[in-house]
């Protein structure tokens, strides 16, 4: 009976040992967790093993063995222990072109220390999938980028391309007669065609995205440039010269005549979204004969407010009705199916819209862009 009270005090004495214990070593994993996610979050996915190894090593990691795939390459690495067969291990997957599969093998001895171990690995392998995560979807949003530039340059290269087969269609049925008519046109447009022709080679050639529109200043000091500007009447009337047809620009009488020149001007990169939308509307419109040949010119009436322009746009009466829904895209049986979606989008990406709908003697688009 008087061994009773101090085997209840060894026994306490164990407990309050293996407690302890277990404290340090959770506030060691702890510290572990807090140092993996305080690491630098700008280096590449692949070098991530190497740069956790010490945390790795100081909650308990003898060995580290990686392999897999990384965007069509084989990748493998290893720290610590050769692999062995019976090592744990993960698989992580970001996306179908990154597949990395893990195993470790850690030098703990009891099931609690195990446990604690791979709490940390499990941090680390899922702090490495988010970052691996993070790098195909920048990869994917580039992509998607790109893409979406690819397509306003196909469609700006098939407008001119339509342009010079609607010309040579008319020179080649011209009577001796008419020629000397279409060669004056033709002179006349040269400027225009030319313009287009090199902006979209200086678009198609660039190697990186354009730079911002806007007064900034650029690096290293520099003074600021103005950024060019252009007045809608004249983007209005030279867009539905390209195509072959005439423009009328009707201007409310809200827009006040003092300071006209500066109230109608837009920026750059609203000129050539607005370019690329009237290519697409007139392109459609000059497929049209009827209203190609049509003797009443397209009319466009003009409105400011709250800094918007805003643009009715009419057109003559077409041969065949305007469809439903004509903005939605890869609907057009004939064509591309983009032309008018992107003719709408281009004009949202920089802040504007349009809309279109059928009336009795044509088509009325509604045009706002956004004014200096």
């Amino acid at each position: 009976m008087s061994l009773l009270p101090w085997l209840l005090v060894a026994l306490g004495l164990v407990l309050l040992l293996a407690a302890w214990a277990v404290w340090h070593r959770g506030r060691r994993i702890s510290r572990c967790i807090a140092q993996l996610l305080a690491l630098p979050a700008d280096m590449h996915p692949l070098r991530w093993p190497d740069r956790a190894r010490p945390v790795l090593q100081q909650a308990g990691i003898a060995g580290l063995h990686w392999q897999g795939q990384w965007f069509g390459d084989a990748v493998q690495g290893q720290w610590g222990e050769p692999p062995a067969p019976n090592w744990p291990s993960q698989t992580l997957q970001a996306g179908p072109d990154c597949q990395i599969l893990l195993r470790w093998a850690d030098v703990a001895r009891t099931d609690e220390a195990r446990g604690l171990a791979l709490a940390v690995v499990d941090v680390f392998a899922q702090t490495w999938l988010s970052r691996m995560r993070e790098r195909t979807q920048a990869v994917a949003v580039a992509l998607a980028q790109r893409a979406h530039v690819q397509l306003y340059w196909q469609h700006d290269m098939r407008n001119l391309a339509q342009w010079v087969g609607l010309l040579a269609e008319e020179f080649g049925a011209a009577t001796p007669e008419q020629l000397p008519r279409l060669a004056q046109r033709l002179q006349r447009q040269a400027p225009l065609a030319l313009a287009r022709a090199q902006k979209l080679l200086q678009a198609t050639q660039a190697s990186g995205p354009p730079a911002p529109d806007g007064d900034a200043a650029p690096k290293g000091g520099a003074p600021a440039t103005v950024a060019p500007k252009a007045d809608v009447r004249t983007v209005l009337r030279n867009a539905a010269e390209l195509a072959g047809l005439h423009m009328e620009v009707e201007l409310d009488d809200a827009v006040p005549a003092a300071g006209l020149q500066s109230a109608l001007l837009v920026s750059e990169a609203v000129a050539q979204a607005l370019e690329r939308a009237l290519d697409n509307i007139f392109s459609n419109i000059a497929r049209d004969p009827a209203a190609r040949h049509a003797e009443e010119p397209l009319r466009c009436l003009c409105a400011v407010h709250q800094g918007m322009l805003q643009g009715q746009l009419h057109t003559p009466a077409l041969s065949t009705p305007w469809p439903r829904r004509a903005f939605e895209p890869l609907k057009s049986a004939a064509g591309s199916g983009m032309g008018l979606y992107q003719a709408r989008r281009s004009l949202r990406d920089v802040g504007g819209d349009l809309q279109a709908h059928g009336v009795e003697d044509g088509v009325q688009f509604g045009l706002t862009v956004p004014l200096v």
